[in-house]
């Protein structure tokens, strides 16, 4: 890797389980300068950086999402390493490698971005170009805990005692789909990437294999061939957000980051001529207050 990187490297969440282990094995195996930025949440443990020497490693606290932050950073580092958590997703079906290069776009401009994809398969045809443009030079999948159903926020812990490495992560999320028995063709980011010819070759070391319950958004379509007036049919039968009335506590953060502008919370209301079931609200709700439904009617945006 020193070979291939010429000056520092950016971490993020590396305060974290995975982030600093990597860290200090940048250290001990390579002559690497190292900036870790975390904003020490839940996850997040200045200690576990301890016995790294100062004039390698450079710790950051703050927020990815601070714009003037990141591109103070961005501006000094060569090279992004990835470190995706294994998950379902209700829209893209899995997010892993792909998915995560994703949180490189600064938090405000992902609404528009969900908004103006409103096509679940422009929406990952977006993501691979991001990926393209943050071209990470490692890969580090966290599936030691990961979790499935109606992720990725309102899912279920799982086991899968997976961690996965590639410098590619279109060959890393096509393997571990694979051993999950998910078709990859159904995983939107690998359905576009394998059409641009963006999976490589690959071979796998290990034998690891789990499965998944998939989330409740994943439909007919996603899981099985289907003529064209059919997928138009099932979509009449897509599922929508619902409010939970008793479980929500008033928080608004749907309400503002809907990238539709859909959702009233004052009256528990969601306009579905306008709502693109990008379930971004169901993704952010702290209190798992919205829920999935079918509706007899199509919503908008597919």
């Amino acid at each position: 890797m020193s070979a291939a990187v010429r000056g520092a490297i950016l971490v993020t969440g590396g305060a974290g389980f995975i982030g600093s282990n990597f860290v200090h094995h940048l250290i001990s195996h390579t002559d690497q300068q190292v900036i870790v930025v975390d904003k020490l949440t839940y996850a997040g443990n200045r200690a576990s950086l301890r016995g790294l020497p100062d004039d390698r490693v450079e710790f950051v606290r703050g927020d990815i999402c601070d714009r003037a932050l990141v591109h103070e950073l961005v501006t000094r580092v060569d090279a992004v390493v990835n470190l995706p958590k294994l998950k379902t997703h209700g829209q893209m079906v899995l997010t892993m490698g792909v998915k995560n290069t994703f949180g490189c776009v600064l938090g405000l401009n992902k609404p528009a971005y969900h908004l103006r994809a409103k096509d679940y398969h422009l929406f990952a045809d977006l993501l691979v170009d991001v990926h393209q443009l943050v071209k990470p030079v490692l890969t580090v999948m966290d599936g030691i805990d990961g979790m499935e159903g109606n992720g990725p926020s309102n899912g279920q812990k799982k086991r899968l005692g997976l961690l996965a490495s590639c410098k590619n992560a279109y060959a890393l999320d096509h393997a571990v789909a694979m051993r999950l028995h998910v078709s990859p063709d159904k995983v939107y980011t690998l359905a576009r990437a394998k059409a641009r010819g963006l999976i490589p070759e690959y071979k796998i070391h290990g034998n690891w294999r789990n499965s998944v319950k998939m989330p409740d958004t994943v439909g007919l379509t996603e899981i099985v061939k289907m003529p064209l007036w059919l997928q138009e049919l099932t979509h009449h039968w897509a599922r929508v957000p619902v409010f939970n009335t008793p479980k929500c506590i008033q928080c608004k953060i749907c309400e503002r980051h809907c990238p539709a502008n859909a959702i009233t919370v004052d009256k528990q209301h969601i306009d579905y001529k306008k709502c693109i079931r990008c379930y971004v609200c169901h993704e952010l709700c702290p209190e798992d207050a919205l829920m999935l439904k079918r509706r007899l009617w199509k919503a908008g945006g597919r």
